[in-house]
């Protein structure tokens, strides 16, 4: 054991890559200094040392384009405070594409780009050949030139943050490996290593591709895998030191200078899956064996679209692994299962643009209890514990990264590891025509096809259509129904009532459907993507009493659940209820304006068919997800992930009760919203989500959720405005957000959720 090494600490980074260096940094900037950094080898000899360090400035997520914000301001005044040289250089990049598909969502960005307040300039083929004159532009659609791009020295970033760290009374020991992570009472209370063991209460998982085999010492699942990545470095070709970094999603290529050369790499279709396992126990500052016949279809589109590379000699084909996730997105935050355990890891490629937003929430959250921004679509809790298993995540990494360089439609979705859990009328749903998608390893009905063959967005409108004016029935059965065994005795006996799991702050922790069960017992619904929030949400509030009578279980699949819609469902209700021998329970909806119906597993099949057989009668169609989201939108219903987040306190979507005292305020600079329903006239037929919100010239807020389908007379959506900002305009000034590379007029409109916001916020 090292002789000062120590034996507590409040906080334990394992790894000491750019994500762990960044949380240590961040820790002992808001005052957290009983900190200890353990790293198996030496700082950066993981992922972090073979990568190209390059900063990709505009993101379409909203989130990581704050995130990369954030690293462009934090990189240079990391180097001035530090003294450390990083190899910060802003060269820009030209993001080039000969797809006309891509060159018209490209010709949209500008106006995007002024609303957010970066920089995008359109540029033709030509002038494309004028900022990168080592491409061919003859077969090119047009590009996108970026200034603010810019690229760092990875390895000196990592030293960079440890170095402030260290300066701030952070510990790290290098050399050191950890062998696991104790718990005591589902709780995080040592970390054991090779010099020793150190009690603490909190540990920060940042072990690169190493993490999922940390998290499982204790019990916990990180749904993450390891790829190989490859790139080529060329001897020096005598180019220019200054030229712009450069990407195409089309040709799935990305490259910049490399002292004089140049470096390409390639984002792979069927990219080769590595299991921790298969590296040596020492593997560090090390790499993979190459892999031409692997890399040799993007070598030959780079030879065409970069001419020099024909007679330029090859230096080396670096092949390094690095961590994917199910959906191409990091981990970040609590990990399910183990109090005081977080992530930040599994970057998908973007550790070097991530991680210095990644370590300040990661600290925030620590620090404060809450990050200081709506970090759900990278929070570790958006997925299952199915999807952390070996076998699933061997197969979906190996597609992620091709998977995210085309473009998609709504209802595009992976091929790999799909059918992993059916609902129990998954068949019946597939023989009627549905479209499904997978969401954390559910099929989901998502639309159904007509067959008269009508277009995705046409046959969603059908099917609303007909929860407008006659029926439509939803199987939900892969919603996640928990059973709260706590005495509830204020549930509502007859209706689904929409609620929250409150934070702290009365922060929306996860959105249900709260329903009257046996005993003042109470049933939580939840779309599938909410499973581990709900669960981990009950596991913090019983402890570890789980299937017990004070406790919770899960009736995922021992329940059948159906909605249904529409005006003349009461009567179709009416005549399924005459001797139908189904042990059926019925909840009124009035939030959603729907019916849900719940029976038994092995009833499903029956339930279905009598549904069926009254359809005729009755009008009654089937229908998906997407039919349900116009609906919930032009309701005005705030939806979870969209409106109702963890960012966000609960009457600021109008789930707070009535007359309740308002909840704390969350610990952070966190502007208050208020939701609003708004119209439009652009005319897309389309769902949309993330568009901003402008009053004269300022954002004030953003869209949340949009939609218009065909026979509509406006573009319907949800808003969340600051209303400072909103009246600092003076409400009643013009409202716009920008579609398509347009600014469209937005004008408020009341539904009944939207009015009851207004009258608990206190904005009307």
């Amino acid at each position: 054991m090292t002789s000062n090494f120590p034996g507590s600490a409040r906080v334990v980074i394992i790894g000491g890559g750019i994500g762990g260096c960044s949380a240590a940094y961040h820790l002992a900037a808001m005052g957290v200094t009983d900190v200890v950094l353990l790293e198996r080898s030496m700082l950066s000899s993981g992922t972090t040392w073979h990568s190209t360090g390059n900063m990709e400035t505009y993101r379409a997520d909203p989130l990581v384009y704050d995130m990369v914000r954030y690293a462009v301001k934090a990189y240079p005044a990391l180097a001035q405070e530090t003294g450390k040289e990083i190899g910060w250089r802003n060269v820009g990049r030209v993001h080039y594409t000969d797809k006309e598909d891509r060159w018209s969502v490209m010709q949209t960005l500008p106006e995007l780009g002024r609303a957010r307040g970066i920089e995008l300039h359109l540029i033709t083929p030509e002038q494309v050949r004028e900022r990168l004159p080592i491409i061919d532009p003859q077969e090119l659609a047009g590009g996108i030139w970026i200034p603010s791009d810019a690229r760092v020295n990875a390895t000196d970033a990592v030293h960079a943050f440890a170095a402030g760290a260290r300066a701030k009374g952070v510990k790290i020991f290098q050399e050191t490996s950890v062998t696991g992570i104790e718990m005591r009472n589902g709780a995080v209370c040592a970390v054991t290593s090779s010099s020793g063991r150190i009690d603490c209460d909190t540990v920060v998982l940042a072990g690169g591709l190493w993490s999922r085999d940390m998290a499982a010492t204790c019990g916990a699942q990180l749904p993450m895998y390891a790829l190989e990545h490859q790139y080529i470095i060329t001897k020096p070709h005598g180019i220019n030191r200054d030229l712009p970094l450069f990407l195409s999603y089309d040709d799935q290529l990305y490259g910049r200078e490399e002292v004089g050369g140049l470096m390409i790499g390639s984002l792979d279709d069927d990219a080769i899956a590595l299991p921790s396992a298969a590296l040596p126990q020492n593997f560090s500052f090390a790499l993979l064996n190459e892999r031409w016949e692997q890399f040799e279809p993007y070598m030959a589109t780079a030879m065409r679209r970069f001419p020099l590379l024909r007679n330029a000699q090859i230096k080396m084909l670096l092949n390094g692994p690095e961590s994917f996730t199910p959906d191409g997105q990091m981990l970040l935050g609590p990990v399910p299962g183990a109090t005081g355990l977080f992530a930040a890891c599994a970057f998908n490629s973007n550790g070097i643009a991530l991680a210095p937003a990644a370590g300040r929430f990661v600290a925030q959250w620590i620090v404060e209890g809450e990050p200081s921004s709506d970090v759900a679509p990278l929070d570790v809790r958006r997925f299952s514990p199915v999807q952390a298993a070996e076998s699933y995540m061997r197969r979906r990494a190996a597609e992620i990264p091709g998977f995210h360089c085309r473009m998609h439609a709504p209802d595009g979705d992976y091929r790999s590891a799909r059918d992993v859990r059916h609902s129990p009328l998954h068949e019946q749903a597939a023989a009627a025509g549905a479209r499904f998608m997978s969401v954390n390893g559910w099929e989901r009905p998502v639309w159904f096809a007509r067959q008269d063959g009508s277009t995705f967005i046409g046959s969603v409108a059908e099917e609303v259509r007909a929860a407008t004016e006659q029926v439509l029935v939803v199987d939900r059965s892969a919603d996640v129904k928990q059973l709260d065994a706590a005495d509830r005795q204020d549930v509502d006996k007859a209706n689904a009532c929409l609620r929250h799991l409150p934070g702290t702050h009365d922060q929306v922790e996860a959105l249900v459907r709260e329903l009257a069960w046996h005993d003042g017992q109470r049933l939580l619904t939840a779309p599938p993507d909410q499973e581990s929030r709900v669960s981990e949400w009950l596991r913090r509030r019983h402890g570890a009493a789980g299937d017990t009578q004070t406790g919770f279980s899960d009736q995922t699949t021992a329940l059948a659940l159906l909605e249904l819609h529409g005006p003349a469902r009461e009567a179709m209700l009416s005549a399924l209820s005459t001797g139908n021998g189904i042990e059926l329970k019925i909840f009124r909806d009035t939030t959603n304006d729907s019916t849900l119906l719940l029976a038994p597993i092995d009833a499903a099949a029956q339930l279905w068919q009598h549904l069926l057989a009254l359809g005729s009668r009755f009008g009654a169609r089937c229908g998906g997800y997407f039919a349900q989201e116009a609906l919930r939108i032009r309701r005005g219903v705030p939806g979870f992930g969209f409106e109702a987040t963890p960012a966000r306190q609960a009457q600021e979507v109008g789930l707070g009760e009535r007359g309740s005292s308002p909840a704390p305020p969350l610990p952070r600079t966190h502007a208050p919203r208020t939701l609003v329903a708004l119209e439009s006239p652009m005319p897309y037929d389309e769902f949309g989500s993330r568009d901003v919100v402008i009053c004269r010239g300022e954002v004030i807020g953003e869209l949340t959720s949009r939609v218009r389908l065909p026979g509509w007379p406006a573009t319907f959506a949800l808003g969340l405005l600051d209303p400072q900002r909103w009246q600092r305009q003076a409400k009643g000034a013009p409202l716009e957000t920008v579609a398509r590379g347009k600014r469209w007029p937005l004008m408020l409109r009341d539904t009944a959720w939207s009015a009851d916001v207004a009258a608990r916020i206190g904005t009307r």
